[in-house]
């Protein structure tokens, strides 16, 4: 059985590894359609056919999309950034319509998945413990609050209650003079004193804000397979650098933070594919930092460690079983650049 599959957002780092196990290693007879915002997208020429298309909050993107379904005979339509999610699922019913199945879930779950804010206060009302967080929705609020916390706390982390991928994340902690910006990460770390009178400015266009205890590293990555609020499988990865995911994982085996995956597909009812950001706080507890309304970035590390998630996904979009692959505790998987001959 040939099936057709469209993957938006092409252009990360590891598409291409995460496009070629799709494609080379799967159980399906698999055609691939990758879109993507850059006509120079990374995973273009992993693709079978690649197109060009808006942005996920350009007002033409769902008509875009819809076009290219219908020009591929697409089967299942899988969105890879948080933007392109709710677009799609917003429009449900147009590929609906035309026999295209979607791998996310209802929108009104995604609305509360894309905001830090809803998700904590979902997150406490289900009783699952959350870090010690405030939103606010103007700038005198912003310093006033992270001056109160950071007086309580000793360091806070302040970030869009919207963003995703570390963006215009700020750390503010006693143990940096200044501002400090990594080479490597997108978060910026820098004094109590530098933020109030100067970074905090940069977030006049990012309200809400959320402002919360720092948590202690490293960042964990689960990975979170499910169908009707039922856990298929929950896998746990531990950053090798927290700041910069695509730096590599280790895979791990961790009763606490499995029976947290497994709570939260059960709680929000999931079906399809996700990615949960999981710190502890100093007290040793687990907190949910977001989940994505999306695959992770670096799902082609749990592909490459052995467990075969996008081909999961294909099984669930035809009510096939999903096969028991023992969770591969330990292994770690890093990048590396390679050459690879396309013979187009």
């Amino acid at each position: 059985m040939s099936i057709t599959v469209m993957l938006t957002c092409v252009g990360g780092d590891l598409a291409p590894q995460m496009l070629l196990d799709l494609k080379l290693r799967s159980r399906h007879d698999i055609k691939v359609i990758g879109t993507d915002v850059n006509p120079l997208a990374i995973g273009r020429d992993f693709c079978d056919e690649f197109s060009v298309v808006p942005s996920g909050l350009d007002i033409g993107y769902v008509e875009a999309i819809k076009e290219l379904a219908i020009k591929y005979d697409v089967d299942l339509i899988v969105p890879t950034s948080d933007e392109e999610a709710v677009a799609i699922s917003s429009a449900r019913k147009v590929f609906e319509e035309e026999g295209v199945k979607l791998a996310c879930t209802d929108i009104s779950t995604l609305e509360v998945l894309i905001d830090k804010a809803k998700t904590y206060n979902k997150l406490k009302e289900y009783g699952v413990h959350v870090p010690v967080w405030s939103q606010v929705d103007n700038i005198c609020d912003l310093r006033q609050t992270v001056q109160d916390m950071y007086r309580e706390l000793g360091e806070v982390v302040v970030k869009p209650s919207q963003g995703r991928g570390g963006r215009g994340v700020y750390v503010v902690t006693k143990s940096i003079v200044g501002v400090k910006r990594y080479a490597d990460r997108r978060e910026i770390h820098s004094d109590i004193e530098t933020f109030i009178q100067d970074l905090s400015n940069s977030l006049s266009n990012s309200f809400p804000v959320v402002i919360m205890e720092r948590l202690v590293e490293p960042v964990f990555d689960l990975d979170l397979l499910a169908w009707n609020g039922k856990p298929i499988r929950v896998v746990p990865r531990r950053r090798i650098d927290s700041a910069v995911p695509n730096l590599g994982h280790t895979i791990i085996n961790d009763k606490i933070l499995i029976d947290l995956g497994e709570s939260l597909i059960k709680l929000f009812q999931l079906s399809w594919l996700y990615d949960c950001d999981v710190m502890y706080d100093k007290k040793g507890r687990p907190c949910v930092l977001e989940i994505n309304p999306r695959e992770s970035g670096s799902v082609a590390v749990s592909i490459a460690a052995g467990v075969p998630l996008l081909d999961d996904l294909i099984s669930l979009s035809i009510q096939e079983q999903v096969p028991e692959v023992p969770l591969p505790d330990g292994i770690t998987i890093v990048p590396y650049k390679s050459l690879f001959c396309m013979n187009k």
